[in-house]
């Protein structure tokens, strides 16, 4: 969306250069939005098929992929807190009631 964002606001100082007679800094300006977005614009589309290729997008993955690890992968499980498959360090889980297994 920011690649749009300057390719819209260059060709907006584009044209206010072209109503004022000496703006060759808003001219240049205006180009250098608009070429950055281009090329920005293009390099984000390439990505985006690179990766659309190559599966990425077919499953969810975790923002911070580091958080859980499975068991045995060396990471301390007091590091992990509640809800995230571990009891807090120094915590037990609580004893079954009367007759329950």
């Amino acid at each position: 969306m920011l690649e749009l964002f300057a390719i819209a606001a260059g060709l907006v100082l584009l044209h206010r250069a072209g109503k004022e007679a000496p703006a060759r800094l808003l001219k240049a300006a205006g180009w250098v939005l608009v070429a950055g977005g281009v090329v920005v614009g293009a390099c984000t589309t390439f990505y985006w098929f690179e990766y659309r290729s190559r599966g990425e997008f077919d499953a969810v993955h975790m923002g911070c992929p580091g958080m859980m690890r499975a068991a045995g992968s060396g990471m301390d499980p007091g590091m992990m807190g509640p809800g995230m498959g571990s009891m807090p360090r120094g915590m037990t889980p609580p004893a079954p009631a009367d007759g329950a297994r």
